[in-house]
């Protein structure tokens, strides 16, 4: 699904044409055509306009992940009445902690 696919998702999901994007990005539309033909692969600099423009991650739009809301995103969303919950902190936490975890995370959304 590099990129070409995830562009076009993205771009029909926000109910843009290809011309409005190129414009907003400032490039051909022929380029978006191609991009989302899978015909040409956008520059790393045209890879970060468009994930900033539909504001997903680099690994989504690059579909490494299913995950679209960027880093910086989701640590805003966790900021809570304690504070921010560091993203980084979760990855430190052993398999029992993540077990509790994931736990009460079920049974607050159930």
């Amino acid at each position: 699904m590099f990129p070409a696919e995830r562009i076009a998702e993205l771009r029909n999901e926000m109910g843009i044409k290809q011309a409005e994007l190129a414009e907003a990005l400032n490039i051909g539309r022929s380029s978006i055509s191609e991009y989302e033909k899978g015909n040409t692969q956008p520059s790393m600099a045209s890879l970060l306009e468009l994930a900033d423009f539909f504001q997903v991650s680099l690994d989504y739009l690059l579909g490494r992940t299913d995950i679209k809301i960027p880093i910086a995103k989701l640590e805003e969303q966790l900021q809570t009445r304690c504070g921010q919950v560091p993203i980084d902190a979760i990855f430190q936490l052993n398999a029992d902690q993540k077990e509790v975890i994931g736990l009460l995370l079920k049974t607050y959304m159930s």
